[in-house]
């Protein structure tokens, strides 16, 4: 369930600096729970924010606790498009992330795991979660 490593040799500070981004996440998800409903249903996707549970089809499905993040924020308001530089603010706590796959890798993982056809990319802008 790691989302993050470091390889020697490392610098303190580098190590400080993501400590304190996944302290970020943490934050973010506890506030992202409060904020959505206890489960949102859409179709044969159901999301648990309360118990980070996942279910396509009455078939429970794992995720990372950054694809989780990353689901919730996208289904919270389904059919709305989220710039990626929201979704990295919002689930990476990244002010800036210019130049970074992180999230299509996120994102192609995720299809994976629910399905291509839930998740559409807005080309030039971001990502939604289709109602249905």
């Amino acid at each position: 369930g790691a989302d993050d490593y470091v390889t020697k040799p490392f610098r303190v500070r580098e190590v400080v600096a993501r400590i304190r981004a996944l302290l970020r996440r943490v934050e973010r998800a506890r506030e992202l729970a409060q904020e959505v409903p206890a489960r949102i249903e859409l179709g044969t996707l159901a999301v648990d924010a309360a118990a980070r549970r996942v279910w396509v089809e009455d078939t429970e499905v794992h995720l990372s606790p950054l694809e989780f993040d990353l689901l919730l924020t996208l289904a919270a308001t389904p059919g709305t498009v989220h710039s990626r530089e929201s979704l990295m603010r919002e689930v990476w706590g990244w002010a800036d992330a210019r130049g970074t796959r992180t999230l299509d890798t996120h994102v192609r993982t995720l299809r994976g795991k629910i399905g291509a056809s839930r998740v559409r990319t807005v080309h030039g802008v971001g990502y939604a979660v289709e109602p249905a």
